[in-house]
């Protein structure tokens, strides 16, 4: 058992090492046309080896008789009539040309076997074909978007395509996803033939099927209660945002009244100077306040910054409730110049539960909602701006 155990770390360990071959080598740029083959560009194993073989190149052959186990990874990656105990391939273009190997890992784009494996056989690639010369000892796993099998698999079939064609002989059982899956009239399956998709098999005439054809459906779960939840959580978070916004215009307009209603007049009367001064002195603090938190000396004005900033903003906010409130207020009465303190505040109110309403509209709403409060923030600045001047 702890020799199995070592023998299994090796192999993860070992087809790592060939992932991350495959990735660079793939992923490299072509050479040019002037620069002729090196051994990296081109590599052939021949003769008898006892140990195991890594090999990687822009093109690899293999015709040699290892007893070990062969690790190869290139564009082009060839066993020609090569006899291995474990071949581990990865590669754009992976061929298998008569020869024998043991149990056979393949990732590739295109995969072509016509030889002997004599065990198990696992391979992902985009086309996958075993040809009328190929066979496979043991179970076969596929994963690929077309498959074709024209050999003779000792063991099961398992795999998962969008077109599956089976036209030579499988002794186990067969278990297919597919959008389409072709039964070949040469074809032979000495198990049942079970299919997961929709779609039944196209069997054709003379094929053999020994055991059962059976579907079984694929049952998704039930996300329902999930995507309620996620709903749910949504909502409460929205609406603890919105408690604490309408919270926040509340105090605000509790402690400065008067400002609040002197913003949203200017902010009436100059709606255009005061967006221009809200996106201005926003662009131009954050600015002094990021430069501010690039010294280890200035984190703590930089931080106050940024508080202040966020401060003037939900000044602004509380300002554009009031423009909006106050405006609402306005065409039911004759004006607004006559508004009281006291009552301003729950306009004020109305105005922001609006603004929210604006924020759920997606992208043009919180540009809209941004560019409003932006206005505010400018108008609040020049009303507060005002006051120190004659103060």
């Amino acid at each position: 058992m702890a020799i199995e155990n070592r023998v299994g770390l090796r192999r993860h360990v070992n087809v790592s090492m060939l992932l991350v071959c495959l990735i660079t080598l793939i992923g490299a740029p072509e050479a040019p046309a002037q620069v002729p083959d090196t051994e990296r560009e081109k590599v052939i194993l021949t003769g008898q080896h006892a140990d195991v073989q890594y090999l990687a190149g822009r093109s690899v052959t293999v015709k040699a008789t290892v007893s070990d186990d062969v690790f190869a990874a290139g564009r082009d990656v060839t066993l020609d009539n090569a006899a291995v105990s474990n071949a581990i391939i990865g590669g754009y273009d992976v061929e298998q040309r008569g020869g024998k190997a043991t149990d056979f890992v393949a990732v590739a784009v295109n995969l072509k076997l016509s030889g002997t494996i004599e065990d198990d056989l696992v391979a992902g690639a985009r086309s996958i074909r075993i040809t009328s010369d190929g066979s496979v000892g043991g179970d076969v796993r596929f994963a690929a978007e077309t498959i074709d099998v024209e050999g003779r698999i000792g063991g099961s079939l398992r795999a998962v395509a969008q077109r599956i064609t089976i036209a030579g002989e499988t002794a186990g059982k067969v278990d297919l996803l597919a959008r389409r899956i072709v039964v070949g009239p040469n074809a032979v399956i000495g198990g049942d033939l079970i299919y997961r998709g929709k779609q039944e098999p196209e069997i054709a005439d003379g094929a053999t099927i020994k055991g059962k054809v059976r579907q079984i459906s694929i049952e998704l779960p039930d996300f329902r209660p999930i995507g309620w939840a996620i709903l749910g959580f949504g909502l409460l978070i929205g609406l603890g945002w919105a408690l604490a916004l309408v919270l926040l215009v509340i105090i605000v307009h509790a402690v400065f009244p008067h400002l609040m209603v002197n913003s949203a007049r200017d902010l009436r009367q100059h709606p255009w100077s005061s967006l221009g001064r809200g996106i201005a002195i926003g662009l131009v603090a954050s600015a002094i306040a990021g430069a501010l938190m690039m010294s280890i000396f200035g984190i703590p004005i930089g931080g106050a910054f940024f508080m202040a900033i966020g401060i003037a903003w939900i000044v602004g906010f509380a300002s554009v409730s009031a423009y909006v409130g106050l405006g609402i207020r306005a065409l039911r009465r004759a004006g607004q110049d006559d508004v009281q303190p006291r009552t301003q505040m729950w306009w004020a109110v109305l105005g922001a539960i609006l603004l929210g309403i604006v924020l759920l509209i997606p992208v043009l709403g919180w540009i809209v909602a941004g560019l409003a409060i932006a206005a505010g923030f400018g108008a609040a600045c020049r009303e507060i701006w005002q006051r120190l001047r004659h103060a």
